[in-house]
């Protein structure tokens, strides 16, 4: 076909349909006939291979005339052996069968088996003992049937080679294939010969099971035309059981399954779940497909009491029920729904969100919302330890996603930034949190997808680096200019020799830093020229091979590297490796029997790509100029229409999940959604199962009857269409047989195929079943229904005998669909294409300055930091007492906060010592409820909390560093803040106690909150103190620079669920909040108070 692909590929239908869309030829010539419909299949009696199993021959032969004309024949034979299965069955050869193993099928169901080889039934050549009667090919007898019995029917005589045998599920016995035919001389009754088996198949083992005579001889036996027994062993019947199937290309791509197979055979039971000598309180059933071999009228069981015995190739379990007017998978698609006009979405129940939304409370209504759009509570832990809860929904939500605007914003360096705290609630939305997360962890694990992302950012990153060095170069330097740099150079380098360096210091130079930043990186000249050859490198590389097109899958990439991050991004649009609790984090959103529809969150899917693409920024930071080029890049491949197919690559926005017995009871379930005349893109984009009863469908339109014309069916796929034995009454000894119209002319509308004829004819039951043993005489069935089609007036049928193909369309049970019909589109919301977007979105903590645009990479003063703390030697000194320092690339650590970005006080590099104590306080309190509208006193002297909050508050007290002291370092110990608290009604009581989960920093985790609520002393008020300690374990004493103010600018912390006291309007409600700061080893603190203010939330 000139295209490999697998079905296991998340874009298999797109790339199969593009294929053949672009090559109609292909797609033409691998049909040998004329194209089918979805919904058309073609039946042939027999399908047999050209050469059946067993040894062959071949001779060659060639008349030879010399140059004197003498004439004569040479010759040439060669044997070969032509392999078929004949014991043993590969269960990778059966597609599928009906019932599933376990299932349930009215009596009058006819079970099958369809197998993936059209060939199979008839590789095997049986004897000559059974021809066709009238000497046609239309009934040759196949070497595999299927019979059906009652558990109760297959008993193992437990002697000779039974003797302490178990019986599996199916009462069957695992034997040696050589044992049984050696056992058929004399112990055993077996039609399997000991001069007829390989060495092959002697040494393998195999299933066998045992039948009595009686049963055996039912089976096999011919009847008459009036149903009574010849006696005679005959299996002309069993050629009526056997047809082949081809089925519509479009069909199996609605299915998902492989096209190169579209030819399936199929194997009939000729036996029904009713018969005289079952007991009417056993309903359970065993179906075997067993080997006709060696079965013939010179075969003959010589006692009643011998049981026969035949090797099955393939077994199962199920059961009958006595609803016999129904068929599985109607009841099934009953269960589901009817058709209708509205949509059952991807969400909770309504009744779990109802109530919340009819609440009084305006926090109850939002969790209400939020259950509605699908959101779910999950456990979550804070960056410092403590448990709380979050809301998350994964990326199948059941509500119109807002559209994507490309912002180029600074793109994100860790999940958190991309936490959203929903302040009405007061909970964190970590869902495109959790997404960055899988994005980044599911790239780390593919291997390929991992080497070529890193190889292409190293490309980019040195050949733009390069480019941008060239373009300073070139415009700064002349050439005397490199030449005077070269000599200073050489200089330098020669005077390194006769420098006195201790060992443990090679790393650090006495000279100072470098200053001259023109070549490096984060110079400003540099960092321009840096970006703009980034954008040329990623245009370079994302071009076609010899051509000055993009790349676009349908043509040869410049870069294999740029090919791999394409397919792993296009894979990842169509939900591949996503687990599904991402998908939707609430199983009972998909209840059984039940068809849920959604859109997909492009926001999701940009935050997964965003963690997947970050990693290999190994020398940026966060100025990540190359995976900002990549994604750009992204966006370009995205809009870009192809040149063969005429539009965009196609990305799913919406899909539906389906939970059905349905989806584990047929392999190949079909799902169609037809687009309008005119799209000639593909109509289903993926379809998975993500469970046996669960199957995921995707489509890149917006669910409306503008996009869905003929709505979605449900329908069962045509080569696993199942049998009714018939479908009339049984009344009296007579049987309504009921017929369709079977043609053999073109359809019209006179002409309808396969449409029931309403004359029915009354006919003696046992002319078609053999009531003792619910056989159906499928000779005498098929003859009936030939005669009936011939003789009627105006025929349409012309077939000049019956046929297999003639009785499977006969007893065939008409597909069965569901529709779903669409709603209007709504004009309010539309849902734009995907694209690729550098994601804003607001930080979680929301405290203090903004995330801010790095100018100058904080490594340099790192590196300044660590020469000048690092104690120097003398030339004299002969060894260090200090430890040997980290290499350079130490340079590389980044801090741990965004704010601390202070740059060092002098132009030498030199740090100013710590001072002992300061003279006041460095720091000011405020004090504010999260989650409200804060309080702006132009001069910082007060702030306001409101009192008749209807829950605990979480209090933020935000201590930021004075400006005016902000370049003095100073060494904090610790900083204690005293609330004052009391009992309800107290005066003096800000907090009524504190029983809370505690405090946590909101950027700062050089120190960890601590809280203590001391009795209080005589004629002291009572007070909840929180404690700032420093992280780190060192000695105050050795200044560690951890607990430098310089570093420590901010010291915020949020105190959570804290209850105010509820005083008269007639009281004070101005309380002060005592700060205590702590220096060096001083054990006087520096105090100052914050005057905080309880007021009406509308006074805010």
């Amino acid at each position: 076909m000139g295209l490999n692909l697998h079905t296991s590929d998340p874009r298999y239908l797109v790339k199969f349909h593009e294929h053949h869309r672009q090559n109609p030829l292909t797609a033409k010539a691998f049909n040998d006939e004329e194209l089918l419909a979805p919904d058309e299949q073609r039946f042939y009696s027999v399908y047999g291979p050209s050469l059946t199993a067993g040894q062959r021959t071949i001779t060659v032969k060639q008349d030879v005339v010399d140059p004197e004309g003498n004439k004569f024949t040479l010759s040439n034979s060669q044997t070969f052996k032509v392999v078929a299965p004949r014991f043993n069955l590969s269960p990778s050869d059966v597609h599928s069968f009906c019932p599933l193993s376990g299932g349930t099928v009215s009596l009058k169901m006819l079970p099958h088996i369809v197998f993936k080889d059209p060939h199979l039934p008839w590789e095997r050549q049986m004897g000559s003992s059974t021809p066709p009667k009238d000497g046609s090919e239309r009934t040759r007898v196949p070497w595999l049937a299927l019979w059906v019995f009652r558990p109760d029917e297959l008993v193992s005589p437990g002697t000779g080679i039974f003797a302490g045998k178990a019986l599996s599920s199916t009462r069957a016995t695992r034997l040696k294939v050589s044992e049984v035919m050696q056992a058929g001389t004399s112990d055993i009754c077996t039609p399997y010969k000991n001069n007829e088996a390989s060495p092959d198949d002697e040494d393998s083992q195999a299933d066998f099971i045992c039948v009595n005579k009686q049963l055996f001889q039912a089976l096999c036996q011919s009847y008459n035309s009036d149903g009574s027994s010849t006696g005679e062993i005959d299996l002309t019947s069993y050629g009526y059981l056997a047809h082949v199937r081809k089925v519509g290309s479009e069909a199996l791509k609605a299915a998902a399954a492989s096209v190169t197979n579209d030819c399936f055979s199929v194997v009939i039971t000729n036996r029904t779940g009713s018969s005289q000598n079952q007991d009417s309180g056993s309903l359970g059933a065993v179906a075997h497909l067993v080997s006709l071999e060696g079965i013939g009228p010179s075969f003959k069981p010589s006692s009643d009491a011998e049981p026969v015995v035949i090797c099955s190739l393939f077994s199962w379990t199920f059961n009958y029920t006595l609803q016999d007017d129904q068929v599985e998978f109607e009841n099934a698609l009953r269960t589901i729904g009817t058709p209708t006009s509205g949509l059952e979405w991807l969400r909770p129940s309504q009744d779990r969100y109802a109530r919340l939304l009819n609440a009084q409370e305006v926090d109850k209504q939002r969790v209400g919302q939020r259950i509605r759009d699908g959101y779910s509570l999950t456990r979550y832990r804070t960056i410092s330890g403590e448990e709380t809860l979050a809301l998350q929904r994964g990326v199948l939500i059941p509500t119109l996603p807002s559209p994507n605007t490309a912002l180029n914003k600074p793109i994100h360096l860790f999940s958190t930034q991309l936490q959203i705290l929903d302040t009405e609630i007061g909970l964190v939305d970590n869902s495109y949190a959790a997404a960055w997360n899988l994005g980044k962890a599911n790239a780390l694990a593919d291997e390929r997808f991992l080497s070529a992302l890193v190889r292409l950012r190293t490309t980019i990153y040195k050949r733009a680096l390069l480019a941008a060095k060239a373009e300073v170069m070139g415009s700064q330097d002349e050439a005397p200019a490199v030449l005077e740099r070269l000599i200073s150079a050489t200089d330098s380098l020669l005077k390194l020799s006769d420098a006195k360096k201790d060992n443990k210091l090679k790393w650090f130079s006495d000279v100072p830093a470098e200053t001259d930043e023109s070549l490096s990186i984060w110079g400003k000249e540099m960092r321009g020229n840096f970006a703009v050859a980034v954008t040329a490198e990623i245009n370079k590389l994302a071009q076609a091979f010899s051509s000055a097109e993009l790349y676009d899958e349908q043509n040869d990439p410049s870069s294999s590297d740029w090919a791999a991050v394409i397919a792993w991004v296009c894979d990842a649009l169509f939900l591949a490796n996503i687990p599904w609790y991402h998908l939707f984090m609430e199983p009972s959103n998909l209840p059984p029997n039940s068809v849920r529809f959604f859109y997909v969150d492009p926001t999701w899917l940009n935050a997964y790509l965003d963690g997947a693409l970050s990693i290999g920024n190994h020398v940026e930071g966060d100025q990540d100029s190359v995976r900002a080029a990549i994604k750009l890049q992204l966006q370009k491949f995205f809009r870009m229409k192809n040149a063969k197919s005429g539009y965009q690559p196609q990305v799913p926005i919406s899909g539906l999940l389906l939970r059905s017995p349905l989806v584990a009871d047929f392999e190949d379930l079909g799902i169609q959604a037809p687009r309008r005349p005119d799209d000639s893109r593909v109509t289903i984009l993926r379809r998975v199962k993500l469970a046996p009863d669960i199957l995921l469908v995707l489509f890149d339109r917006t669910l409306t009857n503008d996009e869905f014309p003929q709505g979605i069916e449900i329908c069962q796929p045509p080569h696993e269409q199942c049998f009714l034995a018939y479908t009339g009454k049984i009344e009296n000894g007579k049987i309504e047989m009921a017929y369709r119209n079977i043609t053999t002319k073109p359809a019209s509308s006179d002409n309808v195929p396969m449409t029931p004829i309403d004359t029915r004819v009354s006919k003696p039951a046992e002319m078609i079943l053999n009531s003792q043993y619910g056989i159906i005489l499928v000779e005498n069935l098929a003859k009936d229904v030939y005669d009936f089609l011939i003789h009627r007036t105006n025929t349409t049928f012309s077939e000049t005998a019956p046929s297999s193909a003639l009785l499977a369309l006969h007893l065939s049970y008409m597909l069965v669909k569901l529709r779903l019909t669409l709603p209007d589109p709504d004009p309010a919301h539309v849902v734009g294409d995907f694209e690729i977007t550098m994601l804003e979105v607001q930080d979680l903590q929301g405290l203090g300055s903004q995330y801010r645009k790095r100018e100058k990479d904080s490594r340099d003063n790192i590196q300044m930091l660590l020469y000048n703390a690092t104690p120097r030697l003398s030339d004299d000194t002969q060894e260090s007492i200090y430890p040997s320092p980290r290499p350079p690339h130490w340079s590389m650590i980044s801090r741990t906060a965004l704010d601390d970005r202070d740059k060092l006080d002098s132009d030498t590099g030199t740090q100013t010592p710590a001072s002992s104590l300061p003279s006041g306080s460095q720091y000011v309190l405020q004090v504010y409820a999260l989650g409200y509208k804060a309080f702006n006193d132009p001069s910082g002297a007060q702030t306001r909390v409101p009192h008749d909050a209807k829950g605990p508050l979480n209090l933020v007290f935000g201590i930021q560093r004075r400006q005016k002291d902000a370049g003095t370092p100073y060494t904090l110990r610790k900083m204690a803040i005293h609330i004052p608290s009391g009992t309800s009604g107290s005066v003096n009581s800000f907090l009524l106690g504190y029983e809370g989960p505690g405090a946590y920093m909101a950027n700062n985790i050089r120190y960890i909150p601590g809280i203590s609520c001391p009795p209080a002393a005589n004629n002291e008020a009572s007070e909840v103190i929180v404690n700032l300690t420093p992280r780190s374990k060192a000695n105050i004493t050795t200044s560690p620079k951890s607990c430098l103010t310089t570093f420590n600018r901010d010291m915020t912390f949020v105190l959570r669920q804290v209850s105010l006291t509820n005083l008269p309007p007639t009281l004070n409600t101005d309380f002060a909040i005592k700060m205590n700061e702590y220096y060096a080893d001083s054990p006087m603190p520096i105090t100052s108070t914050a005057q905080v203010k309880l007021v009406d939330t509308k006074d805010l």
